[in-house]
């Protein structure tokens, strides 16, 4: 985004090794930024201004490590995207295994709160900054056999509006993004199938599936000075999915 200059500021960026994390990456590189991805992928962005981490943003002591090592090297972290994540078990929740429920908001929820955290701390001192969390449509709208995913994203939402008003008295602004039907390396086994794209086409206002881009636009957005009034949100980027319902 060429009209969004993010020269000498520095940011985190989970997932960023595929999908809607690594579009985040990619807009903010190509806006001036520094950023620092996080994944349990090896990163592959080649910019002198990019330097990746692979591990889990469930690994509190990586993440703790991860971020004391920016503020050494960079003094600072001017903003967060929370965009790892994962699919859920896609069964009903009378067959999802404990095990497998609690790995679903491990990584959505917790790892969330974990990675925020620790910047969050890293961001008080400067009374400055910005998070973005990545929520999804499932949040508020629902289909059979998602209960562990549709949890773990409506958590984030309310997650993000309570670290708003933790984080307020301190200048730091806290929103969400809620993609619909994305294509991503996550969904592309979907909709791959021309049928269920087709289906899934008729039900979004704007016509097409959305892309990484879609949701990486409107997170540069709320990384920017541009919604300094704006705290506490989820921003549905849906093509109009959830207002029909």
């Amino acid at each position: 985004m060429k009209e969004l200059d993010f020269t000498g500021k520095v940011f985190v960026v989970t997932g960023a090794a595929s999908g809607i994390g690594r579009s985040c990456a990619e807009q903010l590189l190509g806006s001036g930024a520094m950023v620092i991805g996080i994944d349990l992928a090896k990163g592959d962005l080649a910019y002198d201004t990019y330097k990746h981490y692979m591990a889990s943003i469930t690994d509190e002591e990586a993440i703790r490590k991860i971020t004391d090592d920016v503020i050494y090297n960079y003094g600072k972290i001017d903003g967060l995207v929370n965009a790892a994540g994962i699919w859920g078990n896609s069964k009903p929740f009378f067959d999802t295994e404990t095990s497998e429920w609690e790995r679903i908001i491990s990584v959505n929820l917790t790892g969330t709160y974990i990675v925020s955290k620790f910047v969050a701390n890293a961001m008080i001192p400067n009374k400055s900054g910005k998070i973005v969390n990545i929520s999804c449509l499932r949040s508020i709208i629902f289909r059979n056999n998602m209960t562990d995913y549709a949890a773990s994203k409506g958590a984030v939402v309310a997650l993000t509006s309570a670290m708003a008003l933790d984080l307020a008295p301190y200048n730091i602004r806290v929103n969400a993004v809620a993609p619909g039907f994305i294509y991503t390396g996550m969904t592309k086994g979907s909709f791959d199938n021309e049928e269920i794209r087709k289906q899934s086409e008729t039900l979004i206002p704007e016509g097409r599936l959305g892309q990484p881009e879609d949701i990486s636009k409107v997170v540069l957005f709320l990384l920017s000075d541009l919604s300094d009034y704006i705290n506490g949100t989820n921003v549905f980027a849906d093509g109009g999915y959830h207002i029909q319902k």
